[in-house]
């Protein structure tokens, strides 16, 4: 907690309740939305929008409850994800709901900025991957709406051209960056019999260079088909849509790339070893006493023990 929070005598979780019943109520109208969207581009992109505004408020239930306080489960919570929906449900146009879903966001990003200047520590570092996170789904709400609607206004909101966000006349929504950029080797999409499928001109460029060296070899031997369903497969994979958001919709929202640590890298950063428990010192190690009495037990004893046997078993 921040000293000023400390001095106006403001728990954590009084810091925090606002952004977590203004994120959860954001995902209630993502849901709502998808219930009523038919396009799968945009349905996949609203589930992204999803996963990041879950993973704030699992961030910051985890401060909270680190602070030893709980977050807060009110009815007035509850109240305010039926406003949400309502407001959601009146709008099934892309568009509209594109342009509700923004107004919130640009609230969220106001709301992050002021409780940043309020924190330090691990609650800052904290709060600033998801001002981040929010920052990429507002500039990807406006690049749409920029598109969709042709309005000049929302492109001079974006840091690029346009045409650094969509490459075709319309609007579509790569299933790996949720944008239409523009490359070299043409978008990948899929209809029935498959279920449809997405991805753009950039991604397709990018996604053979994350794969293994030993398989990068070998593509330009496979037939076209099977080359891209293998970049079909790995572009829709965790991994590579999160290099799309720290490689590509960071930079297109004005933040710096946020690139992960290689694996070698990762696997120099270990925690320190502790020592191995071992015998106490001048404890006899080495010998098994074994109680010889006699009967069946010590001739089964001497038989699970006897050299023979172990020879034999192992």
């Amino acid at each position: 907690m921040s000293p000023r929070a400390a001095t106006l005598g403001t728990s954590l979780r009084q810091e925090l309740e606002p952004l977590i019943a203004r994120e959860i109520s954001g995902i209630t109208a993502i849901d709502t939305a998808i219930a009523h969207v038919a396009s799968p581009d945009y349905v996949v992109m609203f589930q992204g929008a999803r996963s990041g505004k879950q993973a704030n408020v699992e961030q910051m239930a985890t401060l909270v409850r680190m602070n030893g306080e709980s977050p807060d489960e009110s009815a007035g919570l509850r109240r305010t994800l039926t406003r949400t929906q309502a407001a959601i449900s009146s709008r099934l146009s892309i568009t509209m709901a594109l342009r509700t879903m923004r107004v919130g966001e640009i609230d969220l990003v106001t709301m992050y900025s002021a409780a940043l200047d309020r924190s330090n520590g691990i609650v800052k570092r904290a709060l600033t991957r998801m001002l981040a996170r929010a920052l990429v789904h507002t500039h990807l709400l406006t690049a749409h709406l920029a598109k969709r609607s042709g309005s000049k206004a929302d492109v001079t909101l974006l840091p690029a051209p346009l045409g650094a966000y969509f490459a075709g006349p319309e609007a579509h929504a790569c299933m790996r960056c949720h944008l239409d950029r523009p490359g070299s080797a043409g978008p990948l999409e899929r209809h029935d019999p498959h279920p449809y499928t997405y991805i753009c001109a950039a991604c397709h460029d990018e996604v053979p260079g994350e794969f293994p060296p030993d398989l990068a070899m070998q593509m330009d031997h496979w037939p076209r088909e099977v080359r891209e369903a293998k970049v079909i497969q790995h572009a829709l994979g965790r991994v590579s849509k999160l290099n799309a958001i720290g490689r590509v919709l960071h930079p297109l929202a004005g933040l710096e790339p946020d690139l992960p640590t290689p694996a070698a890298e990762r696997a120099l950063v270990v925690p320190a070893m502790t020592p191995t428990p071992g015998p106490a010192p001048g404890e006899r190690t080495g010998e098994v006493e074994i109680d010889m009495t006699e009967g069946p037990e010590a001739d089964y004893v001497r038989t699970l023990f006897s050299p023979g046997q172990v020879r034999h078993n192992w």
